[in-house]
């Protein structure tokens, strides 16, 4: 039998996917490994004790081979990297730190895309609850994989291993975190106003984007969003860019900044078109 969990990164994937799309991307879910497989009695019995003492600590069983995503000895510089992260998102908050998300994909990176999708459905042809353990933890990364390719696939070109190293990078950001706290944001303990809460259907942007535009002093375009289309594609748009025009410009900016930098120059990107165009209406 098929058992499907739930695994989100460091980051919040959800929220920070939810309120920028498009790219839209959900918390990662991995399928457990097959029971199929032939074991013990004994052996259950210990995997059944594991996985109930999982379900009490984190509240969901993990599979094995998605525990070793977090538990694996990262390399040094993959280490380096998610202290830094954590380092700014603390310094900064977590909205933004990931740079805009879920922009068009390059053409190589959506190959990459397709790439994994076709192996997901070989490797599940005879269904998920037939899958041995190994077919089941391949189907599990590419899974994951395919999320990060979605979310950063618009920078440059990715290979397989690209993509495991950021995918590697959330994995010891979430690490790092659950080891020690203080490396996270505060979180403040209060109820969450109707206003706050995101709906991916909404065809506004959301209030934190808003809010977080007028605290800087950006003038913000108001167009009407889509949710199969990329929230800073639509803003884009409707402050005057082309597509072509935009992506170029934000590969660009791409190639020279990163994370909250990168928000933070996208979204002055933005707002200048904005009131560029807002000018030419009023002066018209």
């Amino acid at each position: 039998m098929l058992s499907i969990t739930r695994v989100q990164g460091s980051t919040d994937l959800f929220r920070s996917l939810a309120t920028q799309r498009a790219a839209a991307v959900a918390p990662v879910a991995a399928a457990a490994a097959s029971s199929a497989d032939s074991v013990t009695i004994s052996a259950a019995a210990r995997e059944a004790q594991k996985n109930d003492a999982a379900a009490k600590t984190t509240g969901i069983p993990l599979p094995q081979a998605v525990r070793e995503w977090f538990t694996k000895d990262f390399p040094a510089d993959v280490i380096d990297e998610a202290m830094s992260r954590l380092a700014a998102n603390k310094a900064q908050g977590v909205l933004g730190g990931d740079g805009p998300l879920g922009l068009p994909l390059l053409p190589e990176n959506q190959a990459l895309l397709d790439g994994f999708r076709e192996e997901m459905r070989s490797l599940s042809a005879n269904g998920h609850a037939n899958m041995d353990s190994e077919q089941s933890a391949r189907f599990n990364l590419l899974m994951n994989l395919g999320m990060r390719v979605q979310m950063v696939g618009w920078k440059a070109p990715m290979s397989e291993a690209d993509v495991q190293r950021e995918f590697d990078v959330s994995n010891a950001m979430a690490r790092l975190g659950h080891e020690n706290p203080d490396l996270l944001p505060e979180v403040v303990e209060e109820p969450v106003p109707d206003t706050k809460i995101i709906d991916i259907n909404a065809q506004s942007v959301p209030s934190v984007w808003q809010e977080r535009w007028a605290a800087a002093g950006l003038e913000m375009p108001e167009p009407t969003i889509s949710p199969q289309r990329s929230l800073w594609l639509q803003m884009a748009t409707a402050a005057g860019f082309s597509e072509d025009e935009f992506m170029t410009t934000v590969r660009d900016l791409g190639q020279r900044l990163a994370g909250h930098d990168l928000t933070r120059a996208v979204e002055s990107l933005i707002s200048v078109r904005y009131g560029e165009l807002l000018a030419e209406e009023e002066n018209a």
